[in-house]
């Protein structure tokens, strides 16, 4: 009972904290701070997997995540000039839609939480529990899979990142040469309206 307890309190707690980061990434302004506490969800929400057991997918999700996606954001926004923003604060045209969206998926986590179904030999699939032991665990077992079945499309999705990240470079590094070339240009368009 106290391993229960412990863990429903470890629940808790972790999915109370990732709530709230998910309420600073909403809420807060600055850009940076708002990508900073993503990651705050990020690390908790890895906690809720590794109680459940998944603790592949806990490193998973700090290493694609937490690792790569959101220094990605954070690259990104360092790269942009947000000192011509306005501080001030706006209301989104789409807040009509917003709240009608946001209220009925409130509704829809409280319908899910409170009549989720007790968990059946159906609901298990071709991986239940005694099969991931059999394989010597859940990495062997998403291993498994993930390089016979689905081989192709994992390597595709790994060449489609690279291809995008190369696009992104290329493109950032057009938009530097245009950026260099615009006071020459002026300079040069000056020179020619002060000759004539």
């Amino acid at each position: 009972m106290t391993d229960n307890l412990a863990e429903v309190i470890a629940f808790w707690y972790l999915a109370f904290m990732a709530v709230t980061g998910g309420v600073g990434v909403l809420a807060l302004r600055n850009p940076v701070h708002s990508a900073l506490s993503l990651v705050y969800v990020i690390f908790h929400v890895a906690g809720l997997f590794v109680i459940l057991g998944a603790g592949f997918l806990a490193v998973v999700q700090i290493i694609v995540y937490a690792g790569a996606i959101v220094v990605l954001f954070l690259f990104t926004l360092m790269m942009l000039d947000m000192r011509g923003l306005g501080e001030e604060r706006f209301v989104h045209r789409q807040l009509w839609l917003a709240v009608p969206l946001g209220v009925l998926l409130a509704v829809e986590a409280v319908f899910v939480g409170v009549g989720t179904p007790e968990v059946r030999e159906a609901f298990l699939g071709a991986f239940p529990p005694q099969t991931i032991s059999d394989l010597g665990g859940s990495t062997q077992a998403i291993a498994a899979v993930l390089f016979s079945e689905y081989l192709l499309p994992f390597e595709v999705a790994s060449v489609l990142l690279l291809v995008a990240a190369i696009g992104a470079i290329i493109l950032a590094r057009r938009f530097e040469r245009e950026i260099e070339a615009m006071p020459e240009a002026a300079e040069a368009s000056e020179s020619a309206e002060a000759a004539s």
